[in-house]
């Protein structure tokens, strides 16, 4: 499947691939660790050659002020969701010490309520000091060209520094690794409940009627086209020694999948009855019929005879789509997907990785699961059409 738009990153997705590359790099300790050293050379000029020489002071000072500028962005609420993506990282006080237990390492330097939301924390590590003061002090300290005066900067860009790291460290294990994640919200607001499992959340059209991102999904390609591209993603995963040729082609197509899993889950929880919009085109009456015209078209162009595209889903699925989506797009069931999801698109983009050591419930299992949620989509679509069409 061809690419017809250009995916763009949300400055949340950035920030948070931002924030995997840091400590992917090195461990919070070992961060931290980096950190003191480099204090105690520029302070009273303490040798650590082992830990500390000049292309890590000049590689990690880059890092920190590459995290420090888009938490500076994302604190001057540069960002397209912010409410969504705060909510995704947020928890309360009262899971404070669960998550303890559940994590290796636990800030030292944050308050409870900055731990709670750690955005917080980079309200206070601006509130007085700018970017520029951070970014001047950081290329001192690294420069190695420190006066008297420059000390006390230094130490302050120090502080701000460890408060930084342990503020993402926690939205690295809430909303990267998903290490912390153990608790579901009672809240209502369904929307709330799945950015806990994924950040990549819809925009507030289709938030507010969901089935228009699945008929955007099912307008970019054809579900037989999307299966296929499911099946090359498939087989890139679980083989080691090729990649996905296009990484932008599977980034979109990682992407249109969990927004259509947010769609299908939201269609479900809400139990939403779908309602297409009339006199879709000058042709055609609903979006269903000009999804049926465009597939015979296909069909035809290809010199492929039009059959059933959905094989995969029981009797009753088939028949009662709407019940998938409410028995089987759970929070529980669709923390997996993301899971699996993320192992898929890790492997297929390697040459060095690939998924065969992963339960099978992220392998063949979440091959089938994947194309019954398309299924189970298109069904809804194709429903009020369904008397006119051929499908079953």
């Amino acid at each position: 499947m061809e690419t017809t738009t250009t995916e763009r990153k949300t400055n949340e997705e950035t920030f948070l691939h931002l924030i995997y590359d840091f400590f992917d790099c090195r461990t919070l300790p070992a961060h931290m660790i980096f950190l003191d050293y480099w204090l105690e050379k520029a302070l009273i000029n303490k040798q650590h050659k082992k830990y500390l020489n000049a292309k890590d002071i000049t590689f990690f000072s880059t890092k920190f002020l590459a995290l420090l500028g888009f938490c500076h962005k994302i604190h001057t609420k540069e960002t397209k969701n912010s409410i969504y993506f705060e909510e995704s990282i947020k928890i309360p006080d009262g899971y404070i010490l669960k998550e303890q237990q559940l994590l290796l390492l636990y800030p030292n330097y944050l308050r409870t309520r900055e731990i709670c939301n750690p955005l917080l924390a980079f309200q206070s590590i601006f509130k007085n000091c700018t970017l520029d003061f951070y970014t001047t002090s950081i290329n001192i300290w690294a420069n190695e060209i420190i006066a008297e005066k420059s000390k006390r900067h230094i130490l302050q860009t120090y502080l701000s520094l460890k408060r930084m790291m342990e503020a993402c460290w926690l939205i690295h294990e809430r909303s990267v690794s998903k290490n912390s994640y153990q608790y579901i919200l009672n809240a209502v607001n369904p929307t709330h409940d799945f950015a806990l499992s994924c950040p990549l959340l819809l925009t507030d059209e289709y938030l507010g009627n969901p089935y228009l991102m699945v008929e955007e999904f099912f307008s970019f390609a054809s579900i037989d086209e999307y299966k296929e591209d499911l099946t090359k993603w498939f087989k890139m995963a679980l083989n080691n020694q090729e990649s996905y040729e296009n990484a932008n082609d599977l980034l979109f197509i990682h992407n249109q999948m969990l927004q259509l899993i947010h769609a299908g889950y939201l269609i479900g929880i809400l139990r939403l009855t779908y309602l297409p919009k009339t006199n879709y085109t000058t042709q055609h009456e609903t979006f269903g019929h000009w999804l049926i015209a465009r597939m015979e078209t296909i069909s035809t162009a290809n010199g492929i005879s039009y059959g059933n595209p959905v094989q995969l889903l029981s009797p009753h699925f088939k028949e009662n789509p709407i019940d998938y989506c409410i028995e089987k797009l759970t929070i529980d069931h669709i923390i997996k997907i993301r899971y699996g999801l993320k192992e898929w698109l890790e492997a297929a983009l390697s040459k060095n990785s690939n998924i065969t050591n992963l339960d099978h419930i992220y392998i063949f299992d979440q091959f089938e699961e994947l194309q019954k949620i398309i299924e189970a989509l298109f069904l809804l679509i194709i429903q009020p059409t369904r008397a006119n069409s051929n499908i079953n």
